[in-house]
């Protein structure tokens, strides 16, 4: 490899290093989390370099891909690059009928795959020996579940797949998942040991000129603390102002006599989720403890319990947590819509019946999707000097977790993106639609009672 270079060296800064060693000895590597350290160029000279260990080793004929999210931002942050970067005494870019678009070392001894990502599933037979994702959070979660299953080359045991970042875009929540707060599904816990995050800020990048920092330093919030700070709790396309300072409380204890709610969202594969809360005289509402129904180290992943099981374990929450008392209980009205029985046919009894057969008496809360995210958004909303009018508990971490990570619909700038974990939020809008306030649209409370499919249930005014 010294001699093919004659003398080249790749100039790595020391957060770049950093990085590379990194991805030399884990399986699963992130670099960046911020605008500016050198990302994009990090990842097509480690590419190129293992390329060139592989001829230096004598390991003929290796393919490795760079993948971008669609073919304009992979020619604009890796094809016109590598044109330019890249020694054109070793080879240059080249279009074939069999290797398609790519890197070709002039003797034909190996090749970087220029790829975009708007159909991954065309690589779920394909085979790479290292793989590189430029703006990985651009992408879902199966995405990175298809390119990790084509990691594989013959005689290269240690093959690896890179990847950098900035925070947001729709991959934010799976990412920060597994590298950033290290929360593994089942399938992954076993190899845990070989994710690597390595946090690079602009100030890591010395080359940035005052242009560049002018317009950083520039920036409005929340962009600037994602993009020069290196925050994944703020970004960009972030739905709700929600500010774990701000919003989560030390515990009060819940008044003797205050009016009390829990909040349902059914789930099965997915996880259902349930919220107590309390309300205080200036009508402010109070998250005090919760349950939600996903598998241990797979947050998006559902128990897929029963209702009897759900009920139970609601029973048992509110049995350990001391919560007796009137509970006014609003679900989703799709839970009084009966369902298939299996093991006889026909219809079944709906969720609101097996619960209220177990002492759980529940209403149907208002749905509205436009009108429940102003609530929302009227609830958080913070006030110099005052408490927000939705306020949670600290052991309300599912909560504090999941409404962090949602994101605006890009289609829709009324409503949230629902391809994310959004059990949580659509749980607790029950409460801000049930207790509305002024000019945030909403219902205007219980009218009147009626009976629906044999259980008492409350109707809510507009």
């Amino acid at each position: 490899m010294a001699s093919e270079l004659a003398g080249f060296r790749i100039p790595w800064q020391p957060k770049q290093r950093a990085a590379r060693l990194a991805a030399d000895t884990h399986r699963f590597t992130l670099f960046g989390g911020s605008r500016g350290p050198g990302k994009s160029w990090w990842i097509r000279w480690w590419l190129f370099e293992k390329l060139m260990q592989c001829r230096a080793e004598k390991i003929p004929n290796v393919t490795a891909g760079l993948f971008c999210e669609d073919y304009v931002s992979l020619t604009d942050r890796q094809i016109s690059k590598i044109q330019a970067e890249f020694p054109a005494s070793m080879g240059s870019i080249k279009k074939s009928t069999t290797m398609g678009l790519g890197f070709c070392f002039h003797d034909g001894n190996g090749f970087l795959a220029l790829r975009n990502l708007d159909d991954p599933s065309r690589y779920q037979s394909a085979e790479f020996a290292f793989i590189g994702v430029d703006e990985l959070t651009k992408n879902p979660l199966s995405t990175f579940n298809i390119l990790r299953g084509s990691l594989r080359w013959p005689g290269i045991s240690a093959t690896r797949f890179v990847a950098t970042s900035n925070p947001g875009g729709i991959g934010h929540a799976w990412v920060k998942s597994l590298w950033i707060d290290r929360q593994f599904p089942p399938e992954l816990q076993p190899i845990a040991d070989q994710f690597a995050f390595v946090p690079a800020l602009p100030a890591d990048n010395p080359s940035l000129d005052a242009s560049y920092w002018e317009m950083l330093n520039t920036l409005p919030e929340p962009l600037r603390l994602a993009w020069v700070e290196g925050r994944w709790d703020v970004f960009t396309e972030q739905a709700f102002n929600f500010q774990v300072s701000t919003h989560v409380i030390k515990p009060l204890p819940v008044p003797e006599n205050a009016p009390l709610m829990m909040t349902f969202d059914w789930g099965f594969g997915k996880p259902y989720s349930v919220g107590w809360w309390w309300m205080d005289a200036d009508r402010r509402l109070y998250r005090f403890t919760e349950l939600y129904g996903a598998m241990p180290g797979a947050s998006d992943t559902g128990l897929r319990q029963t209702d009897e099981e759900i009920a139970e374990r609601i029973i048992e929450h509110e049995r350990k947590n001391g919560i007796e008392g009137q509970i006014t209980r609003l679900c989703d009205p799709t839970c009084f819509n009966k369902k298939a029985d299996y093991r006889g046919g026909g219809q079944g009894p709906s969720t609101a019946e097996v619960f209220a057969r177990m002492g759980l008496s529940l209403s149907p809360g208002d749905p509205a999707r436009k009108l429940k995210i102003r609530q929302f958004n009227q609830r958080l909303r913070v006030i110099p000097g005052e408490m927000p009018m939705l306020v949670v508990y600290p052991c309300c971490t599912e909560f504090i977790r999941t409404i962090q990570l949602l994101q605006i619909d890009p289609h829709d700038p009324e409503d949230i993106d629902t391809r994310m974990e959004d059990h949580i939020y659509d749980e607790a809008c029950h409460a801000v639609m049930a207790r509305p306030l002024g000019g945030g649209g909403g219902g205007g409370g219980v009218t009147k009672t009626i009976r629906a499919g044999g259980v008492d249930a409350w109707v809510m005014t507009k």
